[in-house]
């Protein structure tokens, strides 16, 4: 009977150890997650392996957010954190111990800019007018995104009404890379939050540049897909003729997984039908969507004509180094160069003069579209000209007035409209020109794709209605800058951007690798093969890992 009795006492002592052995190890494999710069993919490992979980991993974000957007620096890229976070990523938990598993970006934190619609946070577009406005419903990508398992963490500031990095509900987003500098507009809370490492993932908006320079400056990349593939439906509107949302990440890779997600078909967005007809062509379109990790080949460019436009470059000798060094990768991966030329009318119709006057042109339908959208909201302001009142009555008479560009589209839309003439020459003439004279370019040479350094000069110095900074470091750029080139057409050219390398000043900038209309596969799988070959990303040195 002893000696039983002591058998069972030793397989008791036996299992504990073993079983602080394992919590031991657990807690270790646990201490070894890395936070900054983590991707979906090593997400999902740890998640597997039993070492993190979502509701863990929101935690960690928190802290850094706390740390870094809230106080200390105060990046301020973050207008609302979803105060039930840690409810849904417990929630995902559970169905992942259940065993349902919604796809790669279940339990993945992910952050909206604030000008897409969510029906349990505000969606303000920037302006302290709508901040305490809610939705009755979630845009299409925000549903998309639910139904994948993501769990939406917060809304991203932005530039106010889609410009800038400056708005009136909390102010300036701030480059975590350099403080005094700006970090592009109007995606700037989105750029900023995972350049700091706050998110996993992030969705922005662009009308001529705003998830693209945003990216370039803030050292992460930023894709632009054709015009229609994500679904506008849901979205504050700047600009239908251009508007697009973007995914924004740290990697190719989780861009890939994020389209995957947010593209889908909807009838609710009348450029949605169209192109997706198209895409149904080109693609192999499952349940409704596209697996653009497909694309992630690191022989991608092998054998691709690559243009290089020369005319963007000498902005900055800084910048042109850079861009060299990433045409000597590309050259490497079997990619062959063909240099290209834009003439001077080229440049004055779409990138100078030509340009302001295609984007003034199709703010003429700002007052319908704006209008249309306060519609579905329950308790906005429900014209233009109320806005326009309580700007000047209220919010300019406050401590963070708004940017004169809002007043300026806000008064000007109420002078113009479709009907005029020259808004029906733009869509009917100016906008399919401008589609043909760049496609011209692909064409005239047997091109892949285009090829150039996205901003032709470094993150601008800060400067908004409430403060300015000054940096005798700045230089600023007179080479045209290549925004306008993918929005600014009857069908808007793919776009993504790839962090390729810094400046002195530790500085990021990316190369653009831009597509003809529905490459957004191939664009993603030149992306990529480029960014496995250079690796330029790295995370912000100023914002080191949070010690809890």
């Amino acid at each position: 009977m002893k000696s039983s009795l002591n058998l069972v006492l030793l397989i008791s002592i036996l299992t504990f150890v073993s079983g602080c052995e394992m919590i031991a190890h657990k807690q270790t494999q646990h201490e070894q997650f890395t936070l900054l710069e983590a991707t979906i993919e090593e997400i999902q490992s740890a998640y597997d392996a039993g070492t993190l979980t979502s509701v863990g991993l929101v935690e960690k974000y928190l802290d850094r957010i706390n740390e870094y957007d809230q106080t200390g620096p105060a990046i301020n890229s973050i207008i609302t954190v979803h105060p039930d976070a840690l409810q849904i990523a417990e929630q995902l938990d559970n169905e992942r111990d259940a065993g349902r598993y919604r796809g790669p970006l279940h339990g993945i934190p992910v952050l909206l800019k604030d000008n897409i619609d969510t029906y349990d946070l505000p969606t303000s577009n920037g302006s302290a007018i709508l901040k305490d406005i809610i939705p009755p419903d979630d845009a299409t990508l925000t549903r998309e995104l639910r139904e994948a398992g993501a769990i939406i963490l917060g809304k991203a500031a932005m530039g106010e009404f889609a410009s800038g990095s400056y708005n009136s509900v909390i102010g300036q987003q701030i480059n975590p890379y350099h403080f005094k500098r700006d970090t592009g507009g109007s995606s700037s809370g989105s750029a900023s939050a995972i350049a700091s490492n706050f998110a996993v993932l992030a969705v922005g908006t662009d009308t001529s540049t705003s998830v693209r320079g945003p990216a370039a400056f803030n050292g992460i990349v930023g894709l632009r897909p054709t015009t229609g593939l994500i679904s506008r439906d849901g979205i504050a509107p700047k600009d239908l003729e251009f508007d697009s949302a973007g995914p924004m990440a740290r990697t190719v890779t989780d861009v890939a997984y994020m389209l995957s997600s947010i593209a889908v078909e909807d009838l609710a967005d009348p450029a949605s039908g169209p192109v997706w007809t198209e895409v149904r062509n080109r693609y192999d379109v499952v349940d409704g969507h596209v697996d653009y990790t497909n694309y992630l080949d690191n022989q991608a460019i092998q054998g691709k004509r690559i243009g290089v436009v020369r005319t963007l470059f000498g902005g900055d000798a800084e910048i042109d180094a850079m861009a060299k060094e990433a045409l000597k990768v590309i050259e490497s991966l079997g990619g062959i160069l063909v240099d290209v030329e834009l003439s001077d009318d080229f440049i004055t119709r779409y990138l100078g003069e030509g340009s302001r006057y295609i984007r003034r042109t199709a703010d003429y339908r700002f007052r319908r579209d704006w209008e249309a959208y306060l519609a579905t909201l329950p308790g906005a302001p429900g014209t233009v000209a109320e806005f326009i009142d309580i700007y000047e009555n209220v919010v300019n008479k406050s401590s963070l007035p708004a940017r004169e560009n809002v007043l300026r589209l806000l008064r000007t839309s109420l002078q113009h409209s479709t009907e005029e003439e020259a808004y029906q020459n733009l869509v009917s003439e100016i906008l399919p020109n401008a589609t043909a004279d760049k496609l011209e370019i692909f064409n005239s040479k047997n091109l892949d794709v285009l090829v150039f350094p996205y901003e032709t000069r470094f993150a601008g110095v800060i400067s908004n209605p409430v403060y300015s900074l000054e940096d005798p470091d700045f230089v600023d750029s007179d080479v045209p800058v290549p925004s306008t080139l993918a929005g600014y057409n009857s069908i808007g050219f793919p776009c993504i951007v790839v962090p390729m390398g810094h400046g002195s000043q530790g500085l990021p900038m990316a190369l653009a690798f831009f597509g003809k209309p529905y490459d957004d596969g191939p664009i993603i799988g030149y992306a990529y093969a480029y960014e496995q070959a250079s690796k330029k990303r790295r995370a912000p040195p100023l914002l080191p890992a949070v010690i809890k």
